[in-house]
């Protein structure tokens, strides 16, 4: 069973790079060159070099940005040399995948806790910046083939969409293997987006920047300008101002930061950078000048005039929270947004995990979306959960308590009930409730991950059969099939649960029935008695059931499809396009692995498999195991049919 609980660990942050810049006399060329240069007397005194610096005072440095109108992309800025990487491994504790030799990729972490715990460097002949990543087949990467097959256009154009933090443990968990693994680019023309900036980019999109990081540096010294803007937005993220000021040196300051997206983020990282190093006057030249070019951003004038002039101007409160707005509060000593955890960009949800200063509800909140995202797991989401403190009024009056039903602290509430509840009609009625609500909340994996130790310490039992269809689904959510069963076999000991124990058996067989066993023409018969129903739910379930079992290879019988096509509500909603789901299957044929979970995720979409079409979830299922991702595809059916059952909800 694929494992989606994320384990990490934070690295501090790295010193701020004093950026040094000496003011020359305006020069000719400079002035027909357009580069900025202060006036006279406000020159700044240079900071000590960095050790990583080669020492070079001569002749003039422009100050960056180095103006519009520049035909070089050259920064202002000191870049320090850069240094290897020693990357914290990834945090996803992936499946063993196959062994095999990976020559021209580079690898450069593994898994914690596995055999190889250094960084291995493989043949770098011919490798372009695509390649690089930080998983190999060892640590459940893909393989350097993954790509044998695929368009190049294809991918970039998949890659760029591809959906993240879906709430869907299966996509997580095959997401960031894709991203991470090292492998060889496709063939053919791109469209001018290279491969790495776009997993860097995803990865941030997911909420990890310390991995998108870590790849941004594994790319090299020379990087293509996009490239650069996504290390230092990771680096900002990750609270590395050293490494993203360095990048400045390779993001082309441009001349229309009203319009173009890389020339406003170099005109906003200058700035940044500028106050970091002591130069708040160069700063507010740099301010001055993106106005005079047409930048309109109220809030990034606001906070960066108050951090280089001590100026605060007025400015809207945002509707989203950029790292490089985060950035900028930071240094400006600005409170953030009492929204900050509805708003802010995902990448920036571990740093403010981290804040001390944030109230209780806010940072139990800014969890929950951490645990959504996977960069949490549940047993971390349950500490969160015990931290805030209820008067015995409120704990004594959780149903009718004042604190909104669907609050984060609410949740909380219900979470420190369970632990100090005694009698068994209690407990079961508070796990119920926890179900129910977390499912509410997009936070149903999350949620029974952070019940473990509770569930797992109750014996099944008579007395406990009212508690049976929550505890068995849980279990089956978290992979712990074994102890699915027992309580299984308390459902079926008392007959009179009706539905849920069609449906919780049907979940059973789908999580890891073995072929052999599978009964076709009794399950066949429960198929076809669903979808002629009449009931839409149970029709929908039945539906779904039938396509992810035929997908999984336990193939129905006949009379199972006459049924279907007479059940009209039973596949509700458009299915996606016929080219894209013949091109998951052609993936899948060809055994293109990396293609298939491209697509995979695509034609998924971000609802995950409890959303997506059950034509759409069964096309994945079978490609998935066409290119022998048994166990992950076993995962996906189950999470598609999981969404589809009422049973055990609470």
């Amino acid at each position: 069973m694929v494992s989606f609980r994320a384990r990490r660990g934070r690295r501090a942050a790295c010193l701020a790079l004093l950026v040094s810049v000496v003011i020359p006399a305006v020069s000719g060329a400079a002035q027909e060159m357009k580069v900025l240069q202060a006036p006279a007397g406000m020159e700044p005194v240079r900071a000590p070099a960095l050790p990583s610096e080669t020492s070079q005072t001569d002749g003039p440095r422009s100050i960056v940005p180095p103006g519009y109108g520049a035909t070089t992309p050259a920064s202002g800025l000191s870049s320090p040399d850069v240094q290897a990487v020693s990357p914290a491994a990834p945090s996803h504790l992936f499946p063993t995948g196959r062994q095999s030799s990976e020559p021209a990729v580079r690898v450069l972490s593994a898994v914690p806790g596995g055999e190889r715990s250094d960084i291995e460097i493989g043949t770098l002949t011919g490798v372009d910046t695509s390649s690089v990543g930080l998983v190999g087949l060892q640590d459940g990467g893909f393989g350097p083939d993954m790509w044998q097959g695929a368009s190049r256009a294809d991918i970039e154009t998949y890659l760029v969409r591809m959906p993240v933090a879906t709430g869907s443990p299966i996509m997580d968990d095959l997401a960031q293997r894709l991203l991470l693994t090292g492998a060889r680019p496709p063939e053919g023309a791109g469209g001018g987006v290279p491969l790495l900036a776009a997993r860097i980019n995803r990865l941030l999109a997911a909420g990890r920047a310390e991995e998108a990081l870590q790849l941004a540096m594994a790319g090299g010294a020379t990087r293509a300008p996009q490239v650069a803007v996504e290390l230092a937005r990771a680096a900002l993220a990750a609270g590395d101002d050293n490494r993203a000021c360095a990048a400045l040196a390779d993001i082309p300051p441009g001349n229309d930061p009203a319009r173009n997206e890389m020339a406003a983020f170099s005109v906003k990282l200058s700035a940044y950078c500028q106050i970091i190093a002591g130069n708040p006057e160069i700063a507010n030249l740099t301010l001055d000048l993106a106005r005079e070019e047409g930048l309109d951003d109220a809030l990034f004038f606001s906070l960066a005039g108050q951090a280089a002039a001590g100026i605060r101007l007025r400015a809207p409160e945002p509707n989203t929270l950029s790292i490089m707005d985060a950035a900028f509060y930071r240094l400006a000593g600005r409170d953030l947004p009492d929204n900050v955890a509805e708003i802010a960009e995902p990448a920036l949800l571990p740093g403010l995990l981290r804040d001390g200063e944030l109230k209780d509800d806010v940072r139990l909140a800014i969890a929950e979306r951490a645990a959504r995202y996977d960069l949490i797991d549940g047993r971390e989401l349950a500490t969160y959960y015990g931290m805030p403190s209820f008067t015995d009024e409120q704990m004594a009056g959780l149903l009718t308590s004042d604190i909104p039903e669907a609050s984060p602290m609410r949740r909380a509430m219900i979470h420190q009930a369970i632990g100090a509840a005694v009698a068994a009609d209690e407990r079961i009625r508070l796990f119920k409730l926890a179900f129910a609500t977390g499912e509410a909340a997009g936070l149903y994996y999350p949620t029974v991950e952070a019940l473990y130790d509770e569930l797992a310490g109750m014996t099944p039992s008579d007395a406990l059969r009212p508690m049976a269809p929550a505890a068995l689904r849980a279990f089956l959510a978290l992979g712990e099939r074994g102890k699915a069963a027992e309580w299984l076999s308390v459902m079926n000991a008392a007959p009179g649960l009706g539905r849920d124990s069609r449906e919780l058996a049907a979940l059973m067989r789908v999580a890891g029935g073995a072929p052999d066993a599978f009964d076709s023409a009794s399950v066949s018969a429960e198929i076809i008695a669903d979808l002629r129903s009449g009931e839409r739910a149970t029709q929908v379930f039945a539906a779904c059931e039938a396509m992810l079992l035929d997908a999984l290879g336990l193939s129905p019988t006949p009379a199972v499809w006459e049924a279907l096509l007479d059940a009209r509500n039973a596949m509700p909603g458009d299915a996606p396009s016929e080219a894209l789901l013949g091109q998951l299957q052609m993936a899948g044929h060809k055994n293109a692995i990396g293609e298939t979970v491209l697509l995979t995720l695509d034609v998924l979409g971000l609802g995950g498999p409890g959303a997506a079409h059950p034509r759409a979830a069964a096309q994945a299922t079978a490609s998935l195991k066409a290119v022998d991702l048994e166990s992950e595809a076993r995962r996906l059916a189950f999470e598609a049919l999981l969404a589809r059952s009422y049973a055990g909800r609470g």
